[in-house]
């Protein structure tokens, strides 16, 4: 499946998310449900393993950073764990 291609004008600037704190997911999906967070927000407070992927996976399906690019990155992830889940991997 062919992932959209963001329009957003963010640039790759990893540097400007490694200083973000990081949180549960619970409470980052309690700020995305209230609408205080977006996607790209989630991701960027999810973990820096997922921003340092988040990056590669923009890059690898030319995407640019921004909240489109991040909920199909989430989905992306999401898409691996049950895969991982079914095959007794996870």
């Amino acid at each position: 499946m062919r992932r959209p291609l963001c329009t957003s004008n963010h640039k790759l600037n990893h540097n400007s998310m490694e200083n973000n704190e990081f949180y549960p997911e619970e409470v980052l999906i309690a700020k995305l449900e209230s609408g205080e967070y977006g996607w790209l927000d989630y991701v960027n407070h999810y973990s820096s393993e997922w921003q340092d992927e988040y990056i590669r996976y923009c890059q690898d399906n030319s995407l640019s950073v921004g909240d489109a690019s991040a909920a199909a990155f989430v989905q992306f992830k999401d898409e691996q764990l049950e895969a991982a889940m079914e095959n007794g991997d996870a």
